[in-house]
């Protein structure tokens, strides 16, 4: 097969980088919208929104795999327990309200019970805390080691 040759310098693939970048989030981020909203709101059934469920965890996978394989972590952030603590928080919350909300627009019995709604609310919330704050801690554990083994890897060890 012959490689195509490139027209593009330095600086222009870095601009492509950065375009690619963008809309691969915007992307990721409509894309789980859209199935949260699917199942969660419009309550359709799996096979509706399967699909995109399986596009979804493919890039979610790839760009933990890919990631992990470059040793970087993030663009605004390392990993540090303080980090783990309010990326769980965010995503623990964001989730549970979500959750909240689609609990007292299907369930009759909640709309009368918020006591009821608020207990399974802040269950969800503790549970996905919990859940995302190991699996933070895990690949940021993964994720310094991955550097050290990269930077002793690429360091200059001169015999001297």
């Amino acid at each position: 097969m012959k490689k195509m040759k490139k027209v593009v310098d330095e600086r222009q693939e870095l601009e492509l980088y950065k375009i690619e970048h963008l809309c691969f989030w915007i992307v990721f981020w409509l894309l789980l919208g859209s199935i949260i909203v699917q199942s969660m709101f419009l309550n359709a059934p799996f096979s509706q929104w399967g699909f995109e469920w399986a596009i979804f965890m493919i890039s979610c996978g790839g760009v933990i795999v890919g990631c992990y394989k470059k040793g970087q972590w993030d663009f605004y952030s390392k990993p540090t327990t303080k980090n783990y603590l309010i990326y769980s928080l965010i995503g623990a919350g964001a989730f549970a309200i979500i959750y909240a909300i689609t609990l007292y627009m299907n369930h009759a019995y909640l709309k009368g019970h918020l006591l009821a709604l608020g207990s399974l609310t802040l269950l969800i919330f503790a549970l996905l805390f919990a859940l995302i704050f190991v699996a933070l801690f895990v690949s940021g554990t993964l994720i310094k080691k991955r550097q050290k083994k990269l930077e002793d890897q690429f360091s200059d060890h001169d015999p001297q």
